[in-house]
């Protein structure tokens, strides 16, 4: 029987976790807490891996003696970053996620969380990306750092042009989101023609629906690229 692996993505807004055995997923599970992780571990004794790009602190105290991913990792992909010691871990483990998918392609990978990152796999290298701010993050930008606009709720419903201060604010960060990310693409797209996109968003997936390519929807990348990693050093 294959040896039990637990993957941990200990994000800014929440914890998910996953256990795998071999490249098969047994369990799933948002939010994760300390009492479930001394449950699986109890069960499974199984090997952990963890992406950490938030808190988590009750379920940290018990992942002392665990693995972190971090820019020391033996990973099955090259590194292009000039800083790699301050490259998010989700960000790492959702590019080898995507290269697990499919080899000798090239991937961007769209994250809409609490920021918008988009990253670049070429050539089987992590070769940077961006980020910028996500949803919630526009929304109370507007409302903190002026007088006069409120704080509002993203509304997928409304066109431009904004009929309402709030239907404006609610239209400026729906559609600018989309076509930041469709432009990106189509700047991709010209230099990649073998450009492959998948977005592992948790939340939000109604902007992965907005990309004009042809996308592979895969909220779980993250905790994917962590397994990948265990059986990689596991076989070395």
């Amino acid at each position: 029987m294959d040896t039990v692996n637990l993957c941990i993505d200990i994000g800014n807004t929440t914890t998910k976790a996953a256990l795998y055995s071999g490249g098969k997923e047994m369990a799933y599970i948002k939010p994760f807490t300390a009492e479930l992780f001394k449950e699986w571990v109890s069960m499974h004794s199984p090997r952990v891996l963890v992406s950490k790009t938030g808190s988590n602190p009750g379920l940290e105290d018990l992942l002392q003696d665990s693995d972190y991913l971090d820019h020391t990792t033996e990973l099955p992909i090259q590194i292009d970053y000039k800083t790699p010691d301050t490259l998010g871990r989700d960000r790492i483990a959702a590019a080898v996620g995507a290269y697990a998918l499919q080899k000798d392609v090239s991937w961007l990978i769209l994250d809409l969380g609490t920021c918008l990152t988009i990253d670049l796999l070429a050539d089987n290298t992590f070769r940077g990306g961006l980020i910028s701010p996500g949803v919630q993050m526009r929304f109370r930008a507007m409302d903190e750092f002026t007088a006069g606009l409120p704080l509002v709720n993203l509304d997928y419903n409304v066109s431009f042009p904004g009929k309402s201060t709030k239907e404006s604010m609610q239209i400026g960060v729906c559609q600018g989101i989309i076509y930041e990310i469709n432009g990106y693409v189509s700047q991709m797209n010209t230099v990649h023609e073998d450009l492959q996109i998948v977005d592992c968003s948790s939340e939000n997936i109604h902007f992965g629906k907005e990309v004009k390519n042809k996308i592979f929807a895969r909220q779980k990348l993250v905790l994917e690229g962590l397994n990948y990693i265990i059986q990689y050093n596991a076989k070395k």
